[in-house]
């Protein structure tokens, strides 16, 4: 037989099989011949790394278009499906921010009240030796308060959370509260003055205004200490300077009572030319009278840096069982 014949057989016989296969690929199903093929044995078969060694990926990254890319891209609706407030919780940034802005917060107030912390121990230490006392032999604080807090601490930096507060730190706490105390009832009284001529003003008072004025004051004042103290554990001036009330036994929650007797038998020690007062310095636990009879004491209380300790609010509902 010659070649032209054999190579005219060879291509029918190629037809043949051709169309053959593609009848037989007709009619093979793929879902069918995918449920028999086990796509695990076939990916555990293939060697990834020697895959990726025949890939040229600048080569890939020559031929992508990037600008065409992102003019198919719809940015818009893309960020519309990005749960922003998701991602920044997710990230902790609310807890990092709030963090470094109380640990910022902090640091400047420890810059000034540690000089006060250190002249609060010269005078307390001078004047004591200069009546014969040692100071050293004093309590640090109330109860095992000064212990808990060791315990509890995180820094060195804080050590005196929890020991007697000085003479001159609650002085400058005091005249803090004040300045807070005539400031804020000055603006509320302008306040109400304003509001009351705008709606009522042929309205006057019948007796002496200046009487109600130091009536008004005298409640303001009593409110903004009180409160404070049943609600916080320590006022606004207090807070500033690194103070805090609690029990005399080194409970770190004021009762309720407690806070009202402090509140109303405060003015009793700025009686007789502040002879009241002067337990701050002189008495071993640093009480003034009305410190006495409130069953309280004045501890140094830098906050977050130690042990936390619960405010008297706080406390009563953790003793009656309440949660968030």
């Amino acid at each position: 037989m010659s070649r032209p014949q054999e190579s005219e057989d060879r291509s029918l016989i190629g037809r043949m099989a051709a169309g053959a296969s593609s009848r037989m690929l007709d009619m093979v199903d793929p879902n069918v011949v995918l449920d028999h093929v086990d796509i695990n044995a076939l990916i555990d078969r293939v060697d990834l790394n020697d895959l990726l060694d025949r890939v040229d990926i600048n080569e890939l990254l020559d031929r992508v278009d990037i600008n065409q890319l992102l003019s198919r891209a719809d940015i818009d609706a893309l960020m519309e499906r990005v749960d922003v407030q998701a991602l920044v919780e997710r990230a902790g940034i609310p807890e990092i921010v709030a963090e470094s802005t109380s640990h910022l917060g902090a640091s400047a107030l420890d810059l000034f009240r540690k000089p006060i912390i250190g002249l609060d121990e010269i005078i307390f230490r001078m004047l004591n030796r200069v009546i014969g006392r040692d100071p050293n032999e004093y309590p640090h604080g109330p109860g095992d308060l000064p212990s808990w807090v060791d315990d509890k601490k995180a820094e060195k930096a804080a050590v005196k959370t929890g020991r007697y507060g000085g003479p001159l730190t609650r002085l400058l706490a005091v005249l803090l509260d004040f300045v807070i105390i005539t400031i804020g009832f000055a603006l509320t009284a302008g306040g109400l003055t304003f509001l009351v001529r705008l709606f009522a003003p042929d309205f006057e008072l019948s007796l002496n205004q200046g009487f109600w004025y130091g009536v008004a004051l005298a409640v303001w004042a009593f409110l903004y200490l009180w409160l404070s103290l049943a609600v916080f554990g320590k006022t606004v001036g207090k807070t500033v300077l690194g103070l805090r009330v609690v029990g005399s036994d080194g409970s770190v929650a004021l009762h309720g009572y407690q806070a009202l007797v402090r509140t109303l038998t405060y003015p009793v020690s700025y009686l007789v030319l502040g002879l009241g007062l002067l337990g701050v310095i002189f008495n071993p636990e640093r009480k003034a009278w009305h410190d006495h009879f409130a069953r309280s004491a004045v501890v140094y209380d830098w906050g977050s840096r130690t042990a936390a300790m619960p405010t008297p609010l706080a406390d009563y509902l953790e003793r009656r069982g309440v949660r968030d």
